[in-house]
């Protein structure tokens, strides 16, 4: 049976989960979309993850290599550097919406990994109780 990390489990389901929710405020495709998305985003983190700290490192650590691994948050903010000004507030209007859908994207991005060390601390804490 194939074994899967609790933080990369976590991390995955975490990922459908926010995404759905985030985009089922806008309407089920979105949902589906977005949960997608970010479900995408984590699979490429994990794996980056997995490689270089290694799973099994800090909750620290992993956290901030899975949010900086993960593309959409590499595109979030490369659309935010992008449109410095609208983020620092310098221009207003129509013209500032992708750099404030990259405001929102980065900040989804940030969800997922807390998700996976959560499960990780869950079911090492059940581990040693067992």
């Amino acid at each position: 049976m194939l074994r899967i990390n609790p933080f990369v489990m976590g991390h995955l389901i975490s990922a459908v989960m926010t995404g759905s929710i985030a985009g089922f405020f806008i309407n089920a495709e979105a949902a589906f979309i977005t949960g997608v998305s970010l479900a995408g985003g984590a699979v490429v983190s994990s794996f980056v993850c997995q490689w270089r700290p290694g799973v099994d490192a800090g909750g620290g650590k992993l956290w901030a290599v899975a949010v900086l691994a993960n593309p959409i948050m590499i595109a979030a903010l490369a659309v935010m550097a992008l449109d410095w000004q609208c983020v620092v507030g310098a221009r207003r209007g129509w013209d500032c919406v992708a750099a404030a859908m990259a405001i929102v994207a980065a900040c989804l991005c940030l969800v997922p990994p807390l998700g996976g060390l959560l499960w990780r601390w869950w079911k090492a804490r059940r581990a040693v109780s067992a």
